[in-house]
């Protein structure tokens, strides 16, 4: 004795589209740029912290990924080490006020 379930619970092929896998939504940062040409280019630009949570929260350990650091008129290659609430600390022992960098790059990006 097999017992049916009310139509209500029933979802049949003719409801389901046959596309509903391929439709994404998504919304992006566009910057437009006037080049030479009047060609418009897309920059995406990502705060410091950003890319600081993106070093310290993934796989891979932070003290392997390169990162150059522009601050104060210098520029520096180094790995990081750790970071507290108010500056960066290096594996050179060197510590960064995060209010005075300008530029943070990482070399070898994460995939």
């Amino acid at each position: 004795m097999a017992k049916n379930l009310p139509p209500i619970f029933r979802v049949g092929s003719e409801n389901v589209g046959k596309d509903h896998n391929k439709k994404y939504s998504y919304v992006t940062k566009e910057i437009e740029k006037e080049g030479e040409k009047g060609e418009k280019g897309i920059e995406k630009e990502e705060s410091i912290e950003k890319k600081l949570d993106k070093i310290f929260h993934n796989r891979r350990y932070a003290f392997n990924i390169p990162v150059s650091i522009s601050f104060a008129g210098k520029k520096i290659t180094t790995y990081l080490a750790t970071r507290t609430k108010d500056t960066l600390i290096t594996l050179d022992n060197e510590s960064i006020p995060i209010s005075t960098i300008t530029n943070l790059t990482i070399e070898n990006p994460i995939d």
